[in-house]
C-alpha cells in the first residue's frame, strides 16, 4: 500500500518547472530531499543552515551556472519550509567521514570521470566536448544564455552512461552511500505510517534508487518527464547556394 515517487531534481530549471513541482508536493504525505550538511530552516534565510565549507565551491558554481544560463535556482525556488518536507540525506560529519572511509576526493572522481568519458569516446557513445574556441563562439553572441543551453543538453545525453561508470564496483559516498542515507529515513516514515512519499534528489541518484526499490518489492508503474528547460527551436542552417551547372 505504500507509494514512493522518484522526482529527478534539476538544481537550475526554469521558474515555472518549481512553481509544477511545489504544487505537485502539496500531494504527498512526505516529501524526502537532499541536502548534504542538515536540514533547510523552517524561516528566515536558507543559507543559514549547518554547511561543509569544503563543498561552497558547488554552490557557487550553480551561482554562475544559474546566472549565464538565466535560470532559476531550486534552493530558491522550492518551498522547503513546507510542514511535509523531510530531510533525507548526511549531516557534513557523516560525509566527512564516509569520504574517508573510501578515501574518495573530488580530484579522484575527476580523474575516473575523465577515464570513463574517454572510455565511452572510444565506443563511440559519448561527443567530443566543445573546445574553447567554441564556447567563447557562443559567449559572444547575442542570445548566449539559450546557446549555451544547447550546449549543456546536449552534454546530459550521456550522463546516464557516465554516472554507471562511476558508480561501478562498491558507488561513490556522493551517489551510493548517500542513496543509503535517504532510504533510512523513507523507511522510518513509512513506519510512521506516511504511505505516499516522495524522493526528491538529484537526477543522477534515481537509477540506483529505482533498482533498490525493486529489490525491496516495489513495482515500476509509470515514468513521466516533466520540462525543466524550455528552449526555442534551434534556427535552421541557411540553404547552401546552388552549383552552377557547366554549359
Amino acid at each position: 500500500g505504500v507509494k514512493v515517487d522518484l522526482v529527478g531534481a534539476v538544481h537550475i530549471a526554469d521558474k515555472g518547472y518549481y512553481t509544477d513541482l511545489n504544487q505537485r508536493f502539496q500531494n504527498y504525505d512526505a516529501v524526502l530531499y537532499e541536502l548534504v550538511g542538515g536540514p533547510m530552516p523552517k524561516e528566515g534565510d536558507i543559507d543559514n543552515r549547518p554547511r561543509d565549507p569544503k563543498l561552497m565551491w558547488i554552490s557557487e558554481l550553480h551561482v554562475r551556472l544559474q546566472k549565464a544560463l538565466e535560470l532559476a535556482s531550486q534552493l530558491k525556488e522550492v518551498h522547503y519550509q513546507v510542514p511535509n518536507f523531510v530531510h533525507a540525506d548526511m549531516t557534513v560529519e557523516q560525509f566527512q567521514a564516509a569520504k574517508e572511509e573510501k578515501n574518495e576526493s573530488f580530484l579522484g572522481l575527476m580523474a575516473k570521470a575523465f577515464i570513463v568519458q574517454s572510455d565511452l569516446l572510444d565506443k563511440g557513445q559519448a561527443r567530443q566536448s566543445p573546445n574553447l574556441i567554441k564556447l567563447l563562439e557562443i559567449l559572444c553572441r547575442q542570445d548566449s544564455a539559450t546557446e549555451l543551453k544547447r550546449l549543456v543538453g546536449r552534454e546530459f545525453d550521456s550522463m546516464e552512461t557516465l554516472m554507471a561508470g562511476l558508480e561501478s564496483g562498491d558507488g561513490t559516498v556522493i551517489v551510493t552511500e548517500r542513496n543509503k542515507i535517504a532510504f533510512g529515513v523513507m523507511d522510518r516514515e513509512i513506519k510512521a505510517g506516511r504511505n505516499r512519499l516522495a524522493l526528491f534528489y538529484g537526477a543522477a541518484h534515481l537509477p540506483s534508487m529505482e533498482k533498490m526499490l525493486i529489490e525491496r518489492g516495489f513495482t515500476k508503474v509509470k515514468s513521466e518527464w516533466v520540462k525543466a528547460w524550455t528552449l526555442p527551436p534551434e534556427p535552421k542552417s541557411p540553404a547552401p547556394a546552388p552549383t552552377p551547372s557547366k554549359p
